[in-house]
């Protein structure tokens, strides 16, 4: 199931846990943490045993969607998602999701966002693409 590998991430850090730490005070593999964290896929087990861990409601390690509205511009609820992914290429979208494509063209794909009244333009990364991140040379986590 997913889970909100932010917030497991954001926990361990506040309490200075490695992900060894972690997989210690939570009864669980260091490769199951490392796999939580890297995935955001996580057993029912897994979870209960986490929350226990950081002393907080399972559900609160429960996944949510982005949200897509209000508009962070103009606070609108005016707001339009494209209801495909778009994929970018060489030619048309050069630096769109650098290195995070596949294939020849290395390709990845994004869904668009825009707000009807003030015209701010937000790109949601798609799942395959997001999942490339942690172990990617190109990217850093803030």
């Amino acid at each position: 199931m997913k889970i909100n590998e932010q917030l497991v991430y954001q926990l361990r850090m506040k309490r200075s846990w490695t992900q060894e730490g972690l997989a210690i005070a939570a009864g669980l593999n260091l490769k199951t943490v490392q796999r939580i964290e890297k995935r955001a896929s996580a057993s029912l087990q897994s979870k209960k045993a986490l929350a226990s861990a950081f002393e907080i409601d399972v559900h609160d390690l429960n996944y949510e969607e982005k949200a897509m509205k209000p508009c962070p511009e103009c606070g609108s609820e005016n707001v339009y998602k494209y209801k495909k992914t778009i994929g970018t290429n060489p030619e048309c979208l050069p630096d769109m999701l650098p290195k995070l494509g596949s294939g020849i063209t290395f390709r990845a794909d994004f869904v668009p966002v825009v707000c009807g009244d003030c015209g701010y333009i937000r790109y949601f990364a798609n799942d395959k693409e997001r999942e490339k991140l942690a172990n990617s040379k190109h990217w850093e986590r803030l």
